[in-house]
């Protein structure tokens, strides 16, 4: 059975893992598996993931990260929604605090 991703979910999967990757270069998280320990995501999916990204889409494990990993990238590491699941604006949200 073929997987049909459309290419903005494909989009939005390269640009979480872009962002993970940022924060963790940063030093603000220690790693995919630590991400997923503390968020309780499945980490071999994530890994699986990651690792198919450059592949065809009909050899892919599995489709997108879930929604709340989206979430979890935002809330932890304050990136903007705006640019992970549309693409438009400033990787960073402002902190007007």
């Amino acid at each position: 059975m073929k997987k049909a991703i459309n290419a903005q979910a494909i989009e939005i999967t390269r640009r979480f893992f872009q962002g993970l990757q940022m924060a963790i270069d940063n030093g603000l998280c220690q790693g995919l598996k630590n991400f997923c320990d503390e968020h309780d995501l499945n980490r071999v999916k994530y890994q699986r993931i990651k690792g198919d990204l450059n592949k065809p889409v009909n050899e892919w494990k599995y489709k997108v990260v879930d929604l709340d990993a989206l979430q979890y990238l935002c809330d932890d590491f304050m990136f903007s929604a705006e640019w992970l699941l549309l693409g438009r604006g400033k990787m960073m949200k402002r902190n007007d605090n």
